[in-house]
């Protein structure tokens, strides 16, 4: 059997629909796994839902309400979506509790820091005034082909995304102006950009539980599909 891996989607409240880019269908079905779309329901319970699934990734999307970590919105906070925050943060926090193996990207490893009492910068280029360009898209187009790295990301060691990647340097792509500030409990950064912004997290146990700040599956021809790989293998000993 394949492992069945719950892929969180949008809602965009604008035309009342749910959506999630193909790619990262696409990812987990190269990487062996069966995906299961999760749209953000109002009424949910998270111990069902993790009962259905092997693994838990957490897509990307809008803005993270700054509410959630005690915060309130600075003029650069972009759109939100509270009904999507408050469904992840209950599936994450539960999904730790379990133990139960968790892949966060862009939007996702923010969320995921939050859900484990961290903070955001709501938007790097106000927050942080020398920072590289991390935001490579504009309203209805990208200022670079997604698959495109456009930065460098140095990596720990000692950490798990080494161990996937067997480099201490990467290059990635990036599509946010949002970045976690200060980091969640139980949680390491393992990879920052070269302006010190982080990149990677990972939880202290042994459990795949980890968060990339860039878009691996814009990437999987060159190279990201090991994440993916190695996320579903983890997902496959639940």
């Amino acid at each position: 059997m394949k492992p069945v891996v719950g892929v969180t989607s949008s809602f965009n409240w604008n035309q009342g629909t749910y959506t999630l880019g193909e790619q990262y269908v696409v990812a987990i079905e190269m990487a062996g796994g069966l995906p299961l779309i999760l749209p953000p329901t109002r009424e949910m319970d998270p111990e069902k839902i993790l009962a259905m699934v092997d693994g838990v990734l957490l897509s990307g999307g809008v803005d993270v309400d700054p509410q959630t970590y005690g915060e309130q919105p600075i003029p650069k906070m972009g759109a939100m979506d509270p009904d999507r925050d408050r469904f992840e943060l209950k599936l994450v926090q539960k999904a730790i509790e379990k133990k139960k193996p968790l892949l966060a990207i862009c939007r996702g490893i923010q969320i995921l820091n939050v859900a484990s009492g961290g903070t955001l910068y709501q938007d790097i280029y106000t927050q942080i005034p020398t920072s590289i360009k991390h935001v490579w898209h504009s309203v209805g187009s990208y200022d670079a082909p997604p698959r495109h790295p456009v930065h460098v990301v140095r990596i720990k060691r000692d950490s798990r995304i080494f161990k996937i990647f067997q480099e201490e340097c990467l290059r990635v792509n990036s599509f946010h102006h949002q970045a976690i500030k200060k980091i969640g409990e139980h949680f390491a950064a393992t990879a920052w950009a070269e302006d010190g912004v982080v990149e990677a997290i990972e939880h202290h146990g042994g459990e795949f539980i980890v968060g990339v700040q860039w878009h691996p599956e814009r990437m999987i021809d060159g190279g990201m599909l090991r994440i993916f790989k190695a996320f579903v293998d983890s997902a496959r000993l639940t």
